[in-house]
């Protein structure tokens, strides 16, 4: 048995060179010694002597693998701008299996970010085997930012907010645990979470972190762009040097967002640079996404992708665990709390799409819009203030599914969007499962079913 020698350089010491933030070339040679360099879109490392390489429509690049499974591709580690050949021997193609999901979205995403969805498609992984890996040498071309390298994140670290995770009290406060573990391991001060809908059609962001616009309620159906194929494909989709044209379509998309009365824009930064979209599974189910984005290119790598995934399952499924419903006593009706002498605030609301409008303004839509809506008739019918989420999920009118409800979560939602968009309408916390509704004016209700 043949044992490879050792590489000059190890793969694992330049991890940021598979990162594909500067494209890879690859060199082969032909039947008649004739040589051809061409670039790749994805050099994905295997293990510690193999890597996989992206075949796509590089016809003369096949044949010449096919006749000489010698090659060498040159790599750029972002970190220092350093430039490494690795000296590959071609061993087999894979067509299917989770290897080739895994680029496969990945491939995708580039094609999605370079508007290339079209033209892009992945025909198979190659696996070489990598005979060395030298240094070229030289001066580096270009300085690098090393505070985007990816930093170790330790087993007790892990524990610490595995136990924290498995403490929380509901949903809010797990929510929090998660944007506050995207800071503190990955120095990410903008990420954002969406949840599954109750038709498991779209997302719809609860919680956020960093942005002026919270986003709060923002929407996309799943398989729509970047974070609606990582939900689709339940597989993480990591952009290390996003394209100015996707940066410009994600800013007028914004734009045109805000300019409609019944939609909310998903948060967003002005210059993205870097985006990383975990999936987060629960017995395979698709609980949401964990959106996280910088303005630093390569700020999001291989090992920040792996944390996020472990904590991103932990927190899907702790979300399937945790019961909010506690134990419910009478609750009696109480006097409205609103201030003598303010004008009353037309609330409309539209049961097409349970959408609720303040004074002609959009304010929810959806089963959070149908929520708000049945408490404020109970509060202007009956004087009610008080409410429980067990009643909620007991309210047919509602048509929350048996299994999956996502009541907590919603509420979450219309809390939030009423702090954002007017201050004479509360939804408090008072007790687990019980939440109390204060209205400080006049409330005069309309609806479009007449």
């Amino acid at each position: 048995m043949t044992t490879s020698a050792p590489l000059e350089v190890t793969l694992e010491s330049i991890p940021s060179a598979f990162e594909g933030v500067i494209p890879a070339a690859i060199c082969t040679v032909g039947a008649d010694g004739s040589p051809n360099v061409t670039y790749l879109s994805i050099v994905h490392q295997v293990d510690e002597r193999h890597v996989a390489l992206s075949r796509q429509f590089f016809k003369k690049t096949d044949e010449n693998t096919r006749g000489n499974p010698l090659a060498q591709v040159n790599v750029v580690d972002v970190a220092t701008g350093r430039m490494f050949n690795l000296d590959l021997r071609y061993e087999r193609t894979e067509t299917t299996g989770p290897l080739f999901e895994r680029m496969r979205t990945h491939l995708d995403a580039i094609a999605l970010e370079s508007g290339m969805a079209n033209v892009f498609t992945l025909k198979g992984v190659d696996i070489c085997e990598v005979t060395q890996c030298s240094l070229v040498p030289g001066n580096p071309p270009i300085s690098w930012d090393n505070a985007s390298v990816a930093g170790t994140v330790g087993f007790a670290d892990l524990e610490a907010v595995s136990q924290r995770i498995s403490r929380a009290e509901d949903l809010e406060e797990l929510l929090q645990i998660f944007l506050d573990a995207c800071r503190r391991f990955l120095g990410c001060e903008h990420a954002f979470v969406m949840l599954t809908d109750e038709r498991g059609e779209r997302l719809y962001t609860v919680a956020s972190a960093g942005y002026g616009d919270a986003g709060t309620g923002s929407e996309i159906p799943i398989g729509a762009g970047l974070i609606g194929l990582a939900a689709a494909r339940r597989q993480s989709v990591r952009v290390t040097h996003m394209a100015r044209e996707l940066r410009y379509a994600q800013a007028t998309r914004a734009a045109m967002a805000s300019a409609e009365d019944d939609e909310i824009p998903l948060p967003a930064l002005a210059s993205t640079q870097s985006q990383l979209v975990t999936p987060m599974l629960s017995r395979h189910e698709l609980v949401g996404v964990v959106v996280l984005e910088s303005e630093r290119v390569g700020a999001f790598q291989a090992a920040h992708e792996c944390v996020i995934g472990i904590i991103a399952n932990q927190v899907a499924t702790a979300m399937t665990l945790l019961s909010a419903d506690g134990t419910e006593g009478a609750l009696e009706p109480s006097a409205p709390t609103e201030a003598p002498g303010t004008a009353a605030v037309l609330v409309k609301y539209y049961p097409d799409d349970e959408s609720v409008f303040l004074d002609n303004e959009y304010l929810i839509k959806g089963v959070a819009g149908g929520i708000l809506w049945r408490l404020l008739r109970h509060y202007v019918d009956e004087g009610r203030e008080e409410f429980s989420n067990r009643e909620l999920r007991l309210d047919s009118s509602l048509a929350l599914p048996d299994i999956k409800d996502n009541l907590e979560a919603r509420l979450i939602l219309l809390r939030k969007r009423l702090e954002e968009r007017c201050d004479y309408l509360r939804i408090e916390k008072t007790a687990r499962g019980r939440f109390r509704l204060q209205v400080s004016r006049p409330l005069t209700l309309e609806s479009a079913e007449g």
